[in-house]
């Protein structure tokens, strides 16, 4: 009787084998973590639009937890009981991975029929002394929402440098007057800086501002090769749709 002969894989054919198993492998996963890595870039673009969207749904809606509800905190007045009347959000960025989104109050003047001829630009401003009529807007801590930007991403500013952080403020207004919505937008220039102080938020209401458009350009740091995407802020919006996110193709970055 013959002998089986068993033949099996040299140690060579072995080798290759698992070199050739390696590399697809390699590959394969290579593959799915860059899928990953742009599903979650994406993720930080659309985070970001969604809670510069939910500014306008806080500013329509609006809602006071305060304990105190008064223009001088120092006075210690209850809620409802003081004249104050909440009136926006304002936005700006503290660095370019973090936003701060606070509430803006203004004063109800002595005399509301004297701001029923101001338009929504003037409603907002008035002297402390409530010698000039209008809601003296003023920003305060309470209820203020840090918002971290998603995956190690960044905003930068492509139209002066692709590696110049973006810095900007925006402020969101319901008119006392008609109920309209204003943004008011600050973006950043060269040598000029954006990030508008809170005690200086009614430098930011003006005509200028509300024409403004800016275009928030995401940088995933490396966390991908590929273009960046943005998120828009149409100019003289009045409502969450004017946030636009545009694609890589679209942003302009």
């Amino acid at each position: 009787m013959k002998p089986f002969n068993n033949a099996g894989f040299t140690i060579i054919e072995t080798m290759l084998f698992l070199g050739i198993t390696g590399l697809l492998v390699v590959g394969v996963l290579a593959g799915a973590g860059t899928s990953i890595n742009v599903q979650r870039y994406r993720d930080s673009v659309t985070s970001l639009q969604s809670i510069l969207q939910q500014q306008y749904s806080d500013v329509m809606n609006v809602s006071n937890d305060s304990p105190i509800n008064s223009c001088n905190a120092a006075t210690n007045i209850a809620r409802g009981q003081s004249g104050c009347v909440v009136l926006g959000r304002y936005i700006t960025t503290l660095n370019s991975r973090r936003l701060i989104m606070k509430n803006v109050i203004g004063v109800i003047p002595a005399s509301e029929d004297a701001t029923a001829t101001l338009n929504d630009i003037s409603v907002f401003l008035g002297s402390a002394d409530g010698a000039q009529p209008g809601y003296n807007i003023q920003v305060i801590d309470t209820n203020s929402q840090v918002y971290d930007v998603e995956w190690g991403s960044s905003l930068v500013d492509t139209a002066i440098n692709k590696n110049v952080p973006l810095k900007f403020s925006m402020l969101i207004l319901r008119s006392p007057v008609s109920g309209a919505v204003r943004t008011f937008v600050a973006p950043n220039a060269t040598n000029q800086e954006a990030v508008i102080a809170d005690k200086d938020i009614a430098t930011l209401v003006n005509q200028a501002a509300l024409k403004q458009k800016i275009s928030v350009c995401v940088d995933s740091n490396g966390f991908f090769i590929g273009g960046k995407s943005a998120v828009v802020i149409t100019a003289n919006t009045t409502s969450a749709s004017g946030i636009e996110a545009l694609g890589e193709v679209t942003s302009g970055c």
